[in-house]
This record gives structure tokens, sequence and C-alpha cells, in this order.
């Protein structure tokens, strides 16, 4: 994967997608500040500043981590956590509110998965909220679909065979 790549988004604004670098700590710490709706769905991110820090931490430490930026801020983050034994990952991915619908969300997530081909990893899977018709749109373009006998009223989830 090459280090870092140029966007341009929906309203022809250009953004940056690149691995995570330990030089963006604070500036993704930041973009989770800001991030709404905080503990919306599954306690995602953290409401409480020290338990999102914590949590942050954790998904850099386990996962494979990218950025999406702009004007030297963090405006979106996905990660996958792989399981290098059965081959598989969940995928998580969160764009700050004023940059949703752009296309970030969908350059993010193609990085990530084409990532995740070169690992060797044969699925991917995602929890969704079942109203976030926005992010399941987002998943169906990639070809994740409904893993039914795992969902409830409120959440769903979703694979993607590689």
């Amino acid at each position: 994967m090459i280090n870092t790549m140029i966007h341009a988004d929906k309203t022809g604004v250009t953004f940056e997608i690149r691995k995570y670098q330990e030089k963006d700590f604070a500036l993704l710490a930041e973009m989770y500040d800001f991030f709404s709706p905080k503990a919306k769905f599954q306690g995602m991110p953290p409401l409480d500043g020290k338990t999102r820090q914590k949590w942050i931490t954790k998904l850099l430490k386990d996962g494979k981590n990218y950025v999406a930026l702009r004007d030297g801020k963090v405006i979106g983050h996905a990660v996958f956590l792989p399981d290098l034994k059965t081959r598989d990952g969940e995928y998580l991915i969160f764009v700050l509110q004023h940059f949703r619908g752009r296309g970030i969300g969908t350059e993010l997530t193609r990085t990530a998965l084409q990532e995740a081909k070169v690992m060797g990893l044969k699925l991917i899977w995602l929890s969704v909220g079942a109203y976030n018709f926005i992010a399941i749109r987002l998943y169906k373009k990639f070809g994740f679909n409904f893993c039914e006998e795992y969902a409830t009223e409120s959440e769903k989830k979703m694979i993607l065979t590689l």
C-alpha cells in the first residue's frame, strides 16, 4: 500500500488517507473528542475522556489503523482488528459528522479492505446499527451482506468474503 494517498471529496476538496503513525495520536484523540454522537452504538466512542483514550490505545495496539486528514486534522479513522489464526477481522470506521457523505468513508474503507486482502484475510465482519442506513449503504457498496443469524432489533452483523 502507498503510504499516503490524496483524494478529492465530493465537493472537490482534497484529503489525505494514510496508515496511522504514532505522531497522529493527539490528532486522533482530538477527532474523537469532537466526534458526535458519542456512545450511541455499542458505547463507541466512549463518553468519558479517560475511557476513550484507553479505547483508542487498544484499537491502535490490536488493529491496522488508517486515518483521513484534511488541513492537518484527523477527520476519519478506520481500523480492522485481524485474527490471523482464523484469517478474519472486525472492521470499524468513524468519520466526523461535518465530513460525512463526501466519500471519505468510501476511501477509508477501500484502503482498509485492500490491506486486509494483502494480509491474506478471507473474511471481514462488522456490526452496524439497524437504522444507520448511510453506513449500511457504504458497506453494501463494497459487497458486505447481512448475516441474519446474528441480527437483533437494533443491531445487524454484516460480512464480506474477500
